[in-house]
């Protein structure tokens, strides 16, 4: 994880009270502590600009030093042609008022208005591109302050990781899934990420044949002490081992942040077994691993995981009901283990082996039968073309409602967009307005954070569509 690195910068002007001077000058102390706990840098500009010359050096410091977020705080009366100059950095905007320490007589630090002022002038005199800013008021462990900090600071660190990031697709597109086709620029030009397509089932295959027997026989016993396993083959577990061991080693050498790896067309016909294990334990380790070669689904983990620091999976929604308002979140089986709830991980057979008529196919699997633990999830998903975002929030019952094998839970307290929403209104947004059937899911509520990264990358919210028994113009 690239460290996110925060500009600290106040200005005065001659004729007000010193008095925020002095907060100004305890609260980098303070911002260095929060950095430590929150995973951020300060770069401190200790004296208060109070011309333009000071502006300007200010801001060439800050672009130097690649700054990603500039914290501009007002400890008094900023004069608006200084902050405009430094609002010409090319790191993001945050601007931070305090309370004035009287509530009569002559007014001390003037501080709210020049917050008023200044966010007007991020935005007057920026034609055609306003600048975008977030405010900031009061103490700073106040709640004004720290909570809108935070959602700044794990939004802003999840861009800055996503720009020069790389996602592999290995592997073609599932056969059928050609709604899941993304034009890499798109993705380079939202998000700054970079696909690689170097490397086929084959060429993993290959080098997952090379391992060494130590490193294949240390992963298995780690393996059964997590796992039970039931109707699936030794040698299916042992090769998926061996897969996932060879993508982990060309993820290492090849820096990718994600893979999004196909297991079908080629993996099932070639060796009769799916890559739900393989994914499974990249996402064990927090590395998102995508099913069916889903490059956006993928990157949308990725998201995911940069905001939480948590392992991701990649879901279908196969039911839902109306009666309690639930959703059943379900795939053939990749979840990690940690998203297990008391039962813990069975490795069993995909569910095609149940159903194909074909030999090969009778011990295909291993994939991961997992029970979601009782848990706050978000689903988050880029969609169209990159330029917008869907996401709902619930939370996993421990209910004992019937569910199919595979990785699957029921959630239910449902929201949209952090409305309640009711199920079938959920669906009619996705059937609608919706492109994709793969959902990214991560057992934490991170709503707050996307709304804000969305913000600061111009992001679209997918719009929600009510169900009704007609089609109408929205």
């Amino acid at each position: 994880m690239k460290m996110l690195r925060i500009g600290f910068a106040a200005g005065f002007m001659d004729g007000f009270s010193k008095a925020g001077l002095d907060t100004f000058a305890r609260y980098q102390g303070e911002l260095d502590s929060l950095g430590r706990k929150l995973g951020f840098e300060c770069v401190h500009y200790k004296k208060p600009m109070m011309s333009v010359q000071d502006a300007r050096a200010i801001r060439e410091d800050l672009d130097a030093k690649d700054v990603d977020f500039l914290l501009l705080f007002q400890p008094a009366y900023i004069i608006g042609d200084n902050v405009y100059e430094l609002m010409k950095t090319r790191a993001r905007l945050g601007l931070w008022a305090v309370e004035e320490p009287r509530d009569e007589g002559p007014m001390p630090l003037a501080s709210f208005v020049n917050l008023c002022q200044n966010m007007g002038i991020a935005r007057q005199m920026f034609k055609g591109s306003p600048k975008k800013v977030k405010w900031f008021f009061g103490p700073l462990e106040g709640p004004l302050f720290r909570p809108r900090f935070e959602i700044t600071v794990k939004a802003l660190a999840a861009i800055k990781n996503l720009a020069n990031a790389k996602v592999a697709q290995i592997g073609k597109l599932a056969d059928g899934h050609i709604n899941h086709t993304v034009d890499n620029r798109d993705l380079f030009r939202h998000l700054g990420v970079d696909v690689s397509r170097d490397y086929e089932i084959e060429d993993v295959m290959a080098l997952g044949e090379k391992i060494a027997e130590s490193e294949v026989r240390a992963e298995l016993a780690t393996l059964d002490k997590l796992c039970r396993r039931q109707r699936i083959g030794a040698d299916k577990v042992e090769y998926a081992v061996r897969l996932f061991l060879a993508v982990k080693k060309l993820k290492q050498e090849h820096g990718w942040s994600g893979v999004a790896f196909s297991c079908w067309p080629k993996l099932m016909p070639l060796k009769g077994m799916s890559g739900c294990l393989v994914n499974a334990l990249l996402n064990n380790l927090k590395i998102p691993g995508g099913c069916e070669a889903d490059v956006v689904g993928t990157v949308s983990m990725l998201v995911l995981k940069l905001l939480t620091d948590q392992t991701t999976v990649l879901m279908d929604l196969p039911k839902f009901d109306q009666q309690d308002n639930t959703l059943m979140i379900w795939h053939c089986g990749t979840a990690p283990f940690d998203m297990a709830n008391e039962k813990g991980v069975l490795l069993e057979r995909h569910y095609f082996a149940d159903y194909s008529d074909q030999a090969h196919m009778k011990d295909c699997g291993p994939i991961t039968d997992v029970e979601f633990r009782a848990s706050p999830m978000t689903v988050f998903r880029l969609a169209r073309e990159l330029d917008h975002f869907l996401y709902f929030t619930g939370r996993f019952l421990d209910s004992g409602k019937k569910a199919f094998s595979g990785s699957r839970g029921w959630a239910g307290d449902l929201h949209l967009y952090k409305e309640p929403v009711k199920v079938l209104d959920l669906m009619n947004t996705i059937m609608d307005n919706f492109y994709a059937h793969h959902y990214p899911l991560v057992l934490a509520d991170v709503s707050s954070c996307l709304e804000e990264l969305a913000w600061w990358l111009d992001l679209q919210r997918v719009p929600k569509a009510e169900y009704r028994d007609y089609m109408y113009v929205q």
